[in-house]
């Protein structure tokens, strides 16, 4: 049975139909229930640029001419399907125990995505200029993810300095701002059992916590939080028109913390 299937979806035009319907039903089900919110805009891009990649895959493989961008992307695109696997944490776990439900298949859709690429590149259709780009773009992310893990305890840092002013001196920066918003505006894993999360999944904001063991910052109740992201970032809104997914959309716009 999985020898036809691997068979079946051999032909590129099959391949590249399923992984278009896994990624469109993954969409879907991202914009109803609460996985990984709205990503921040430059994490839009990078997600739209794999899923194309993805889609496109198995048929442009087969020209030479482009294998070292293939093979780059290729490990942007890798990287990225992890980084889903690793958030999605303990879905893992109960995909397994519901494996034959739809909502299993879109659980390890990262998975197969992530497998389907390390299968072309390195074992089936791949080259030696392929793997090459893939070690150069797999050197970059790791660059970049120890680079917002520094960057991110230098922010602890700020922040310790913060809570010690009384919450009177912050310097506004990036992970700064990432961090007060933490619980208002950036949801930071993923979790099942509760009401609605905020809006916005901010990659970099997550990288930075699992790079510093979990620390995440300022623990104060929410209403001082919105006082002090207002009185800090004037300019950004405390409480944004989208909410993070369909199904608690109106709870989270009557929620009386707005008001």
């Amino acid at each position: 049975m999985i020898r036809k299937l691997i068979s079946f979806f051999a032909n590129p035009i099959r391949l590249s139909a399923l992984n278009t319907l896994l990624i469109l039903a993954a969409i879907w089900a991202n914009s109803y229930w609460q996985v990984f919110c709205n990503p921040s805009s430059w994490a839009i891009v990078f997600i739209t640029i794999s899923f194309l990649y993805t889609i496109i895959l198995p048929f442009v493989i087969k020209y030479k001419k482009y294998h070292f961008i293939i093979g780059f992307i290729g490990a942007l695109s890798f990287w990225m399907y992890l980084y889903c696997i690793i958030f999605l944490g303990e879905m893992n776990f109960w995909g397994l125990i519901f494996i034959f439900t739809g909502s299993a298949i879109l659980t390890f859709t990262p998975h197969f995505l992530a497998g389907q690429i390390w299968y072309k590149l390195f074992l089936k259709e791949g080259s030696k200029m392929i793997r090459k780009a893939f070690f150069v773009g797999s050197k970059i992310c790791l660059v970049g993810v120890l680079s917002v893990g520094i960057l991110y305890a230098s922010a602890l840092e700020d922040v310790e300095a913060f809570e010690q002013s009384n919450y009177r001196e912050l310097e506004p920066n990036f992970f700064n701002e990432k961090i007060l918003g933490m619980h208002l505006i950036y949801h930071t894993r993923f979790c099942g059992y509760d009401g609605w999360r905020p809006p916005i999944h901010e990659p970099l904001l997550v990288l930075g916590m699992w790079m510093n063991r979990g620390a995440w910052g300022i623990n104060i109740a929410l209403e001082k939080r919105i006082e002090l992201y207002q009185k800090f970032f004037p300019n950004k809104p405390v409480h944004l028109e989208c909410s993070c997914a369909e199904m608690y959309s109106e709870t989270y716009h009557n929620d009386e913390l707005f008001k």
